[in-house]
C-alpha cells in the first residue's frame, strides 16, 4: 500500500476571451510531463502572474528527473558503449590485400618490362582467443548494466530524499510563521499591559527580542526552503526552470523486516555487487585470453607474382614467434586484475551491510521516537503552553513561563518532525540497498 499520488496534470485549454474563468482539459498520459512544463511556464508568465502552480506529486516528480537528469543519461550511454564492445569483441579480423608493382630487366638481353605481385593474407581466429574474448566483453556488458542500475538507485534514492526534505523544510517554515504569530500576539498583550502599568518595562524588551529571534528564524526556514527547492531543480537537470511547489504527502511505511531478511535481500539484489562479480569475471576471462594468446596467432596468406616471362601462385602461412615477449606481462596484470576485483567484491558487501545496519537501527531509533512523542508528550507540551498563555492572560504566570512554555513547544514539536523524517531517510536507504526500483510510484 502506497500513498503516492501519480495523478497526471493537464494544462489549460485556449480561450478566445481571456477575461472569463479559464477551463482545464484532460491530455493523454504519455503527454503529462509535457504538458505541466508548458502549464508551469505559461502560468509564470506577466499575464497570468497571479495563477497559482499546480504541485507535483512524488510520482511525477520521479518522473521528470527519470527524463531529464544527466547523470542517469550518462549511465545508459555508457551501457550502450558496453554493448557496442560485445560487438567488437565478435567481429572477426579483416582480410589484408597486398599489390606490388615495380621494373623487371632480364640478365641477357635489352628488352625489359614490369612486374605486378598482388596478395590477400586472413589473419586467423584462434577459437580459444576469440572464445575469452567475447566472454570478457560479455562481462564488461554486464557490469555496465549493473552499474547503471546503481546509480539509478542512487539517483532515485536521493530525489525521494530530497523530495521529502522540501517537506520537512515546508512543515518548518509553517511551524515557524505559527510561532511568530503567536510572539506577535503575546507583544501586543505585553505592550498593554506595560502601557496601562501592569507589567515591568523589561517584559516588553523580552518580548520584542523574542519576536525578532522568531522572525529571523522564519527567514532562515524560508532560506532552507529555497535551498532544498534549488536540489530538486538540479536533479531535473536544468531542464525544467520554471518555478514549481511540490504536495506534502508524506509515504506510508509497512513494519521493518528482520535483519537477517534484509541482509539476505541485499546480499541476493543489490547491483553494486553484481557489477563486482562481473569485473572479477572479466578480470578472469581476460587472464584466459593472454594465455590462449601466447599461442602463435596465424595468417593465411594467398598470392600471385607476374612478370614479362613467369607467372606464379603462392600460398602460406605467417606465424609471429614467441621468443621474446612471452606475454608474462600481460598475464601477471590479468592475475592482479583477479585479486584486486575479488577484494573489490568483498569490500562492497562488507560496506553495502554496514549501510544496512546503520539504517535499521535509524529506523528503529526513529520509530521508538515517534512512538514516545505520539504516546503524550507532544500533546504534554501544546497542553502545557496553552495552559500557560492562558494563565497570562489572567495575570496568574509571569511572561517568563510563558516564553519557557512556548520553547518547550517548539522544540518538542521540532523533535516529533525530525523523528519523522529521520524514519523516511532511513526506510529509503534500506530501499536502495534491497534494490527496489526508486523511480516505480508503487514502492513506498
Amino acid at each position: 500500500m502506497s500513498m503516492l499520488d501519480d495523478t497526471k496534470i493537464a494544462p489549460p485549454c485556449s480561450r478566445p476571451d481571456r477575461s472569463g474563468p479559464r477551463p482545464a482539459c484532460p491530455i493523454p498520459a504519455r503527454l503529462a510531463h509535457a504538458g505541466f512544463l508548458i502549464l508551469a511556464l505559461w502560468s509564470v508568465s506577466p499575464a497570468n502572474a497571479d495563477q497559482v502552480l499546480p504541485a507535483l506529486s512524488l510520482a511525477q516528480f520521479l518522473g521528470l528527473v527519470e527524463q531529464g537528469n544527466p547523470e542517469l543519461a550518462a549511465s545508459r550511454h555508457q551501457g550502450r558503449i558496453a554493448q557496442a564492445g560485445l560487438q567488437v569483441a565478435g567481429a572477426y579480423p579483416n582480410p589484408v590485400l597486398e599489390v606490388d608493382a615495380g621494373g623487371w630487366r632480364p640478365r641477357a638481353g635489352s628488352s625489359s618490362g614490369s612486374t605486378l605481385a598482388y596478395g590477400i593474407t586472413q589473419p586467423l581466429d584462434l577459437p580459444s582467443v576469440r572464445a575469452s574474448r567475447i566472454a570478457a566483453a560479455a562481462a564488461g556488458a554486464d557490469s555496465a548494466a549493473a552499474f547503471a542500475q546503481s546509480v539509478r538507485l542512487a539517483i532515485g534514492t536521493e530525489a525521494r530524499k530530497s523530495y521529502f526534505d522540501l517537506v520537512r523544510r515546508k512543515q518548518d517554515e509553517r511551524l515557524a510563521g505559527e510561532t511568530l504569530d503567536l510572539l506577535e500576539q503575546i507583544q501586543g498583550r505585553v505592550q498593554t499591559r506595560v502601557e496601562v502599568g501592569e507589567a515591568p518595562r523589561f517584559e516588553l524588551v523580552r518580548a520584542e527580542a523574542e519576536t525578532l529571534a522568531a522572525r529571523n528564524a522564519l527567514a532562515a526556514a524560508r532560506l532552507r526552503v529555497e535551498e532544498a527547492r534549488a536540489t530538486l531543480r538540479r536533479l531535473l537537470g536544468g531542464a525544467f526552470e520554471a518555478p514549481f511547489d511540490i504536495r506534502e504527502d508524506l509515504p506510508y511505511l509497512p513494519e521493518l523486516p528482520p535483519l537477517a531478511e534484509l541482509q539476505s535481500a541485499v546480499l541476493s539484489a543489490h547491483p553494486a555487487l553484481r557489477a563486482a562479480e562481473a569485473e572479477r569475471e572479466r578480470a578472469q576471462r581476460q587472464l584466459e585470453q593472454e594465455r590462449a594468446l601466447r599461442t602463435p596467432q596465424p595468417s593465411l596468406r594467398l598470392g600471385e607474382a607476374r612478370d614479362p616471362e613467369v607467372r606464379s601462385m603462392t600460398i602460406g602461412v605467417a606465424l609471429s614467434i614467441p621468443i621474446w615477449d612471452r606475454r608474462d606481462g600481460q598475464i601477471a596484470q590479468a592475475r592482479a586484475s583477479i585479486d584486486l576485483a575479488t577484494a573489490q567484491l568483498d569490500r562492497q558487501r562488507a560496506q553495502l551491510l554496514r549501510e544496512l545496519e546503520a539504517a535499521h537501527a535509524r529506523f528503529a531509533i526513529a520509530q521508538r521516537q515517534i512512538a514516545t512523542f505520539e504516546a503524550g508528550l507532544l500533546r504534554s507540551a501544546e497542553s502545557a503552553s496553552r495552559v500557560a498563555e492562558a494563565a497570562y492572560r489572567f495575570g496568574e504566570r509571569s511572561f517568563i513561563e510563558v516564553l519557557d512554555a512556548q520553547r518547550t513547544l517548539r522544540l518538542v514539536r521540532s523533535d516529533y518532525n525530525q523523528a519523522r523524517f529521520e524514519r523516511i531517510l532511513a526506510w529509503l536507504d534500506i530501499d536502495r540497498l534491497r534494490a527496489h526500483d526508486p523511480f516505480r510510484p508503487e514502492n513506498p
